[in-house]
């Protein structure tokens, strides 16, 4: 559980600087570390590479807002809800 805090805290950091606020891919590269390189996974975990954006984006939403606290949950607080649009838009091209 540290290293999950330190993970977060490391990201606010870096999401921090303006430059990197508009870099989709930077800020989908973190789902990569589950879901697979651009998105396409090879394990149990859900591939979200080609998925709608508004699929996406509906998602990650749902899962910004629930109140049990999971993985994906304490993921997706982290951003804007600007930034999650940004994130599914990009991970929609992928294929």
């Amino acid at each position: 559980m540290k290293s999950l805090f330190t993970l977060i805290f490391v990201m606010l950091v870096a999401y921090a600087h303006p430059a990197f606020a508009d870099n989709a891919q930077l800020l989908a590269s973190q789902c990569f570390q589950c879901h697979g390189p651009n998105g396409r996974s090879k394990g149990e975990i859900d591939s979200i590479a080609g998925k709608s954006a508004a699929d996406l984006y509906g998602d990650l939403l749902e899962m910004k807002r629930k109140q049990k606290i999971e993985i994906m949950h304490l993921q997706a607080k982290i951003y804007t809800d600007q930034e999650l649009l940004q994130i599914a838009n990009y991970l929609s091209t992928k294929r």
